[in-house]
């Protein structure tokens, strides 16, 4: 009986452990025209499926170590044909819910002239090695880290 209370209790205290949840984390390039520039735009799908007070700290490239910009917002019925986006004014004291965290790299090759060939396509630089997000949950200081992003189409515009 005492082992399977010792057993009990080690299960516990780690089930309180992760906070927060990877759902599904994309990119996407997209190649645009006569200008040589592409963008990838990286989305990160969250969920805080425990009820409790947090919030993000700083979402840093692992390859580079440095900070990247970033834009955060809620999604209500995440399953639905067309999720509800809601745009948050604060990054703390977030609850419970769906989470969607989004940043984008561009680049540039060129002067993007008229004339310029069409099918100019830039390299585009990926935030290679993933990123670490920093957060905090309650009086803690936590990180998850994000490696693999699962390429969505690239698309080529006009």
């Amino acid at each position: 009986m005492k082992k399977l209370f010792f057993l009990f209790l080690i299960i516990s205290s780690t089930a309180g452990a992760q906070d927060l949840t990877l759902r599904k984390a994309t990119m996407q390039t997209v190649n645009q025209g006569a200008s040589p520039t592409s963008s990838t735009t990286y989305n990160v799908f969250l969920c805080q499926c425990k009820k409790g007070k947090w919030s993000v700290d700083s979402v840093i490239s692992i390859s580079s170590g440095q900070s990247v910009k970033f834009n955060m917002v809620k999604v209500d019925n995440p399953d639905a044909a067309s999720p509800d986006y809601k745009q948050l004014d604060s990054y703390s004291n977030l609850g419970t819910g769906n989470y969607l965290i989004s940043f984008g790299k561009t680049k540039q090759r060129g002067s993007g002239r008229p004339g310029a060939p069409q099918n100019t396509k830039v390299d585009t630089t990926n935030i290679e090695g993933g990123v670490v997000i920093y957060y905090s949950a309650g009086k803690k200081r936590k990180q998850m880290k994000v490696i693999e992003f699962e390429q969505l189409e690239t698309i080529d515009a006009p």
